[in-house]
């Protein structure tokens, strides 16, 4: 399944990321997807998509890399760096990553790797304790947020009665709780994502078919029974890391 976590920071005049508070966010998600097994996709929350400006450098982009790599070894910032190649027209920049209207935007797939799911959201936790004057928008596909749609602020969670359906608000009202529990041994074993068939030209018409015909599980190796709809009776508790819970 294509499942995804969303995650953004808009630019309403209200949030705002430092450029200190960014690079340690940048620690933080190199740190996260190194240290961690990712069965689908990593943490890609961005401020900037950059794109070469053949225009200026050709089709050799390892001049744009070189010279990143040059600044930021000098101690500049990423936005100081990104500034000073737009300036120089190495590079075209898109602000605000994926999405418009945004400071900060990504998403990660996750499938139903809940323990994969359980450190996105851990991740954005922290990075709202870094950057405290902003609010991040929060949807997932799935249910390890079993109101899919949050805010997380400084470390508290808003839930609005307005993004979620009236059973999933009154339900984590009740039982205070917003994120489901996850046991991590289960996914030890969880397959990686690949986009290939291995020799799918070989195969058979009827053959194809039967590969392709169920998109929600191509792309990966096994179609073992994950659940990601309830939580696991031991396993880790996001919830005790929520500094307030708020429901509006």
């Amino acid at each position: 399944m294509a499942r995804k976590i969303y995650y953004r920071v808009h630019d309403n005049g209200k949030n705002f990321i430092s450029g200190e508070e960014w690079d340690a966010i940048r620690s933080l998600q190199r740190w996260y997807n190194s240290e961690f097994f990712w069965t689908g996709g990593k943490l890609n929350l961005r401020r900037f998509v950059v794109f070469p400006n053949f225009d200026t450098v050709g089709r050799d982009v390892r001049i744009v890399r070189r010279r990143f790599a040059e600044l930021e070894k000098a101690g500049y910032s990423e936005e100081e760096i990104v500034n000073e190649l737009e300036a120089r027209k190495f590079i075209i920049v898109k602000r605000g990553g994926y999405e418009d209207g945004m400071l900060a935007s990504g998403y990660t797939r996750v499938a139903d790797n809940e323990f994969n799911a359980f450190l996105v959201l851990d991740f954005l936790l922290k990075v709202s304790r870094i950057a405290r004057t902003s609010s991040i928008g929060i949807y997932d596909e799935g249910f390890f947020v079993k109101t899919q749609r949050i805010e997380i602020a400084n470390g508290d969670v808003i839930v609005k009665e307005s993004q979620t359906t009236g059973e999933a608000y009154e339900e984590s009202k009740t039982s205070r709780r917003i994120f489901a529990v996850v046991n991590p041994d289960k996914y030890d074993g969880h397959p990686d994502f690949t986009n290939r068939v291995n020799e799918f030209n070989d195969l058979l018409p009827y053959e194809r078919v039967r590969v392709v015909e169920d998109w929600n599980w191509l792309g990966y190796e096994s179609k073992a029974d994950f659940d990601f709809n309830g939580d696991d009776f031991v396993g880790f508790d996001l919830n005790q890391k929520v500094c307030h819970l708020f429901f509006k």
